[in-house]
């Protein structure tokens, strides 16, 4: 059972397929980004109301665990901005709440349903031959359909790969403690926040060697991520997160 969403009358949005699709023309459709999907989805469930900025990072983001900044989640509401202008919905429904986080107006109207199959059913066409098929064919057709499938499903894990990936492999080797291996986010303007944290020696590195602090100035929450080993994409990464509050003189949890 799939649940699909009429936004406004004229745009059906399919969460489990990343899909908008006009309403009144199925051929009109729009496939989403994994964030931006669930970026409106998490807009649906919290209709009329403000969601938090950091309640998208942790379930959008962090939760699948891929980090994220300030400037990748406004790019992705712009997006469904975009998206909402193009499906003929008015593009200020979705409303920027400055240091707050965003809320889906409620003028919009969203009818919610439930379907077995979601989405337009496209018309299939029984073609009927005059000639009987070749028995050795299904044969043939076999090993093609296989290939195709596993382009498809490699496809699939690349897009989700670079979706998701959270780039810790290129965070910036901070510190050596002992076991402790102390890494900082790549695209911070500068490490003295970081390296003040470190020098609080408040990182238990026991069973979780390797650490990865996502910290930005004038953002008060930072995030660190400790892995049983060394962080990569392409395995089943052992890790948990812990959150912080910067504070003038120390950071708590």
């Amino acid at each position: 059972m799939s649940q699909s969403f009429i936004l406004g009358g004229t745009t059906l949005f399919i969460p489990g397929r990343n899909l908008l699709i006009a309403a009144e023309d199925d051929s009109t459709q729009l496939t989403l980004s994994n964030p931006a999907t669930q970026c409106l989805h998490l807009l649906i469930q919290h209709h009329g109301q403000v969601v938090e900025r950091e309640y998208f990072f942790q379930h959008v983001w962090l939760n699948n665990g891929a980090q994220v900044t300030n400037n990748n989640f406004y790019q992705n509401i712009s997006l469904l901005r975009r998206a909402f202008k193009e499906f003929g919905l008015n593009d200020e429904l979705i409303i920027t709440v400055p240091k707050v986080g965003i809320r889906l107006s409620s003028e919009l109207e969203i009818e919610s349903r439930f379907d077995a199959s979601v989405g337009p059913e496209l018309p299939v066409k029984r073609v009927v031959s005059a000639f009987p098929e070749p028995k050795e064919r299904p044969r043939r057709v076999w090993p093609l359909f296989a290939g195709v499938s596993l382009a498809g499903l490699l496809g699939i894990f690349l897009l989700w790969r670079s979706e998701f990936e959270p780039r810790l492999q290129d965070f910036v080797p901070l510190s050596q403690r002992g076991e402790c291996h102390i890494y900082g986010n790549a695209d911070a303007t500068d490490y003295r926040s970081h390296q003040q944290f470190i020098q609080q020696d408040r990182l238990d590195c026991k069973g979780y060697p390797w650490a990865y602090i996502t910290l930005y100035p004038n953002f008060q929450r930072m995030s660190v991520l400790r892995c049983r080993q060394q962080y990569n994409a392409w395995r089943d990464n052992q890790c948990i997160t812990s959150y912080y509050l910067q504070e003038p003189s120390h950071a708590g949890t």
